[in-house]
């Protein structure tokens, strides 16, 4: 079977200094991946400060756009980029990753190269509120063009297909590394938040308000790990609870570190107010470490037994269930179920799931014709 010339067009790169969040760790494994299966993958991200194109896990990573230290002018000028470097781009298929804030680069309008849209941003009704500008008419408008899309969970898919019928959309999760299996758990000593500091998306505001109602009561002091735009907020906010003497912020966790936290976690808060998906939720039930969280779109993928969840940002019942999860004599139970849900996702799978639908793209454009609509829908 011929092997494919495959391109991501990724936003992100698991170097960048500025994000390096989920997508690009989720690029990073699929791609290595397939590289290792024979297919020439190449990743074409913005720049970003100190980036140097390369050759890393058998994918070729290239820059486009303006690398400065302002992660919002280095997203505008990419996705303002992608018009006049996509006619250029040589490949049997083309994977974008839609990009924040208006999700679609529109690539299929500039080559006839078979596009395949990623959910990996689907957010443009959040963006278009906060900046009141039509981000999310711009959203619906461009989905049209695709004639594939690889959705995240079932609700993206189903959302996919209510606004572009004919296309062909195939679920496909995130996975997670053996590594995280492996960790073993140690006496708690702290509930844990572990992400991105943008407080919009994060919800770490409402994490913070509901600490704030039970901290007095509360067995175990909260970790805040990360890094991004809202640090400053997030310090303010815990002053203004205040929370100095049970919220500690860490910075970004990595490697070992990350290894330290997870492990001496007794449980995960993970209070979004939007995902796609999710990878770190996914590597903490790996770890034993059930969530508590909000039941939203994003983390529907996640079964109640072991994700928590309040009513969609109801910080009053969202302070009483971590309360009550710090105080459960059924935790064991809980991480021990946590671990045996995460084993259902693998990167293997996903790579070979990725694989075969680049398959069905590459093989649907060299005969002249889409298949069916839908045929590949997987709920």
């Amino acid at each position: 079977m011929k092997k494919l010339n495959i391109v991501f067009l990724d936003f992100d790169d698991i170097k960048n200094p500025l994000l390096g969040a989920g997508q690009a760790k989720a690029t990073l494994e699929v791609g290595k991946r397939l590289a290792e299966k024979g297919h020439t993958v190449t990743v074409i991200a913005s720049k970003y400060p100190g980036y140097k194109s390369r050759k890393e896990n058998g994918i070729n990573y290239k820059h486009i756009g303006v690398g400065t230290n302002n992660i919002k002018l280095n997203n505008l000028i990419y996705i303002l980029s992608i018009p006049f470097i996509t006619p250029f781009i040589n490949a049997d298929v083309i994977l974008e990753c839609f990009t924040a804030p208006v999700s679609t680069l529109f690539s299929p309008l500039f080559t006839k190269i078979p596009v395949i849209g990623l959910s990996t941003s689907f957010e443009a009704e959040r963006f278009s509120q906060k900046y009141h500008l039509p981000f999310a008419a711009i959203e619906k408008f461009g989905m049209r063009f695709y004639k594939y899309f690889i959705a995240l969970t079932d609700y993206f898919g189903e959302k996919i297909q209510q606004v572009n019928p004919n296309t062909t959309v195939k679920v496909i999760p995130e996975g997670v590394e053996e590594a995280f299996f492996t960790y073993k758990s140690k006496k708690a000593k702290h509930i844990l938040f572990i992400g991105r500091f943008d407080i919009g998306q994060k919800g770490i505001d409402l994490l913070l308000e509901a600490y704030a109602k039970i901290a007095k009561k509360a067995p175990y002091p909260l970790i805040i790990a990360g890094k991004g735009p809202d640090e400053e907020a997030i310090k303010e906010l815990i002053k203004k609870y205040g929370l100095t003497n049970s919220v500690k912020m860490v910075g970004p966790a990595f490697g070992k570190k990350k290894e330290k936290y997870m492990t001496e976690a007794l449980f995960v808060a993970l209070p979004s107010r939007n995902e796609t998906f999710s990878c770190f939720a996914l590597e903490a039930l790996a770890s034993k470490l059930p969530i508590v969280t909000f039941d939203i779109p994003g983390l529907s993928w996640t079964d109640r037994t072991v994700a928590l969840k309040a009513p969609a940002f109801d910080v009053d019942t969202y302070a009483k269930l971590l309360l009550a999860t710090m105080q459960s004599k059924n935790i064991q139970t809980l991480k021990n179920k946590a671990r045996i849900y995460a084993r259902k996702f693998t990167w293997n799978d996903v790579a070979d799931e990725f694989e075969e639908f680049f398959y069905l793209a590459y093989n649907g454009a060299q005969n002249k014709k889409a298949p069916m609509k839908g045929v590949a829908y997987e709920g």
